[in-house]
């Protein structure tokens, strides 16, 4: 049995291995990559669960590591109705357009560059002060913009016509107050043109204004951050503030000259949003963000121009790279790397990944990539790329183990599966048994017949035997040419090794006689085996790149010297007295000795003293074996009486083309040769 150590791995075999398993296993990690792909893209896009986890991951992005601002934008300015304000009037709702119209009033004398006012203005107050509000925005030097919305905002009949009337009579432009919420209730985007032709306030604020350029239509806000003294985004004043009657009207230029002012609500219970802005820690307004802030941070972002590169699943973009990183797990969970580097390999794609994101965020801000889905493509793809290299591993180690069986014996290829240390070179002393077989007149028959002839015939024969010898619990040790060599007990010990040696070699036996007579047009000869026990060394031996298990000893070597005495005796199966008397230990009623002859003290090449030997033949019946019995005990007590005994079988022709056996003492006790020692 041949064995190739760790070291010693041929480097062409596993490149064939890995070239007949790679299309199968590339195929795989793309299929898995493509499945994955579609299934976190149609998740992220479409399960709200997924969507939110997702919108709030990139809510981190793209505000928590985007660069605060150096200071508040110049040119927004947002004046606010807060509680404070609301305690100097005798009601709270609507607010008193009084007020409202002398802060217009202020506004217009400091210069402003455009107005809005994000107070809806959907029913009458008292009438004096309506007609005051709609003096002060006729009056206001350019167009006011008056908050707008429509039943989306929960706008009744009524209310819509008085706000339209309003609007009407004042000379201001509508702007729409209506904000897009995500399905988690959460402001991330803007669309100018939500409520049809009316645009959104930020959108109406610079068209009232006169600036030209091609503005965003729609999108992902681009919330800027407080600045780096932690001021807020915009200048934000209270509206009662400027009506103090201290202060100086000159200063409103400084302060509002030139500068686009919102007035809005900034009160706790009215007029408050959830928005990406709430994932900071450092933002105070955790009851949520006053919606004229919100229309303030579009504005901002479209005099700018930016826009937010979102690659989210539903866009190509977003779809490419989570293709990418459902490829790239596939890719590292399918390959044939050990497991450890392989979970190596899928934390440094998870941090590279999130470096990446961060960095694109923090220092270029953006693309943002999909963070949620990313990674989920990669974990996932990754989980079933393992699956399938077990998968493949497993077929990959049947198929070797199916393949080296028909070099190492089933068992021995098992062993090593079990027990890698079965590699190591070194062996131990072990009570076992052995057979050795040889065709006769092989070599003439293998200069005669044609290579193919010969191969299938040899091939035919070696399975049967093969099959046997496993059958019997024997392990083949090797192939020499015509001959099989088997060991009994030598892979794993058992005590029936020596039964089942002699029941094996009279099944081998069998066999070859039928093969034999099957091919005897091609001459084909007797198969001669050879049994015997003993103690051997049995394990590893060679090199240390390459070994053997086999056994060895002087007990192998009787066994072949058992199998070439074979020739002298005329027989065909011979055992040694320590075979038989080891197998009678051990023979049962269903599971018996098969009938063995003596033969006598066998001269053995190599051996000093003789061995007793046994012969199995299938042709000798019960009481040809009794008869040759009682014939060969006298060969110790009284010769004249063997012979004579002998004689009388070898007359009676008992297997039918002479006894082989019969016919030896027969001639031995006839040249005087009183003992049942043969040379």
């Amino acid at each position: 049995m041949s064995a190739t150590s760790d070291e010693g791995a041929s480097g062409a075999g596993e490149h064939g291995r890995l070239r007949t398993l790679a299309s199968p296993r590339r195929l795989a990690g793309l299929v898995i990559a493509l499945g994955v792909a579609l299934v976190c893209v149609m998740g992220f896009a479409n399960v709200q669960v997924l969507k939110s986890l997702e919108s709030g991951l990139n809510d981190r992005l793209r505000v928590l590591f985007s660069p605060l601002t150096d200071k508040q934008d110049p040119r927004i300015s947002v004046i606010t109705i807060t509680e404070e304000t609301l305690a100097l009037f005798p009601y709270r709702s609507p607010v008193d357009r009084n007020h409202l119209a002398e802060v217009i009033d202020l506004l217009g004398a400091a210069g402003v560059k455009g107005f809005a006012l994000d107070i809806l203005i959907d029913q009458p107050t008292e009438p004096a002060k309506d007609q005051r509000l709609i003096e002060a925005i006729r009056n206001f030097p350019g167009k006011v913009v008056l908050a707008y919305a429509d039943e989306r905002a929960g706008m009744l009949p009524r209310q819509m016509e008085y706000m339209n009337w309003f609007r009407e009579q004042a000379g201001a432009i509508p702007g729409s107050a209506v904000l897009d919420y995500d399905p988690d209730g959460v402001v991330r985007r803007f669309d100018n043109y939500m409520t049809g032709e009316i645009l959104g306030m930020s959108a109406a604020m610079l068209e009232s204004a006169g600036v030209e350029g091609d503005f965003q239509k729609r999108g992902i806000v681009d919330w800027r951050r407080e600045t780096v003294d932690h001021a807020e985004a915009f200048q934000k004043i209270q509206s009662q503030v400027l009506l103090n009657p201290a202060l100086p009207r000159q200063m409103f230029s400084g302060w509002f000259g030139g500068r686009f002012v919102f007035i809005g609500a900034d009160l706790p219970q009215t007029d408050r949003h959830a928005t990406s802005l709430l994932v900071d820690p450092g933002l105070t307004e955790f009851k949520g963000y006053a919606g004229v802030l919100v229309h303030a941070h579009v504005l901002s972002q479209l005099l700018d121009g930016r826009v937010v590169r979102n690659w989210s699943v539903d866009q190509r973009s977003g779809m490419a790279v989570v293709a990418a990183m459902a490829l790239l797990g596939a890719l590292i969970g399918i390959s044939s790397i050990a497991l450890h580097w392989r979970a190596v390999g899928v934390v440094v794609a998870f941090v590279g990944y999130m470096a990446l994101a961060l960095t694109l965020a923090g220092v270029w801000g953006g693309p943002y990539l999909p963070i949620g889905p990313g990674l989920a493509a990669l974990a996932l793809a990754f989980g079933l790329g393992g699956a399938a290299e077990a998968f493949f591993s497993v077929q990959e180690k049947a198929f070797i183990r199916q393949a080296f069986s028909h070099y190492l014996e089933p068992a021995m290829v098992d062993r090593l599966a079990r027990d890698r240390s079965s590699l190591r070179l070194g062996g131990e002393r072990r009570e076992i048994s052995f057979i050795f077989t040889d065709v006769a007149g092989f070599t003439d028959m293998s200069e005669k017949l044609e290579p193919e002839v010969l191969a299938g015939m040899l091939n035919e024969y070696f399975d049967g035997m093969s099959d046997i010898i496993g059958a019997h619990g024997g392990s083949i040790d090797k192939f020499i040419g015509d001959a099989v060599v088997a060991l009994f007990g030598a892979l794993t010990p058992e005590r029936d090794h020596a039964l089942n040696a002699v029941r094996c070699a009279v099944a081998m036996d069998a066999f070859a006689e039928d093969f034999r007579r099957a091919h005897a047009h091609l001459g084909l000869g007797v198969t001669r085996i050879g049994v015997h026990s003993g103690a051997a060394s049995v394990g590893n031996f060679g090199g240390r790149k390459r070994f053997d298990y086999t056994a060895m000893g002087d007990a192998m070597n009787t066994a072949a010297r058992l199998e070439s005495i074979n020739k002298t005796l005329g027989t065909r199966v011979t055992v040694s007295e320590a075979a038989r008397a080891a197998a009678e230990v051990f023979a049962e009623p269903d599971k018996p000795l098969p009938a063995l002859r003596p033969v006598g003290r066998v001269m053995l090449k190599g051996k000093a003293e003789p061995v007793q030997v046994w012969n199995h033949d299938p042709r000798a019946g019960e009481r040809l074996r009794e008869a040759y019995a009682q014939a060969h005990a006298l060969i110790a007590t009284d010769p004249a009486a063997a012979l004579a005994a002998f004689e009388a079988l070898a007359a009676e022709g008992a297997l039918g083309q002479g006894d082989p056996l019969v016919e030896l003492h027969v001639a031995r006790l006839r040249a005087g040769l009183m003992d049942d020692r043969i040379a």
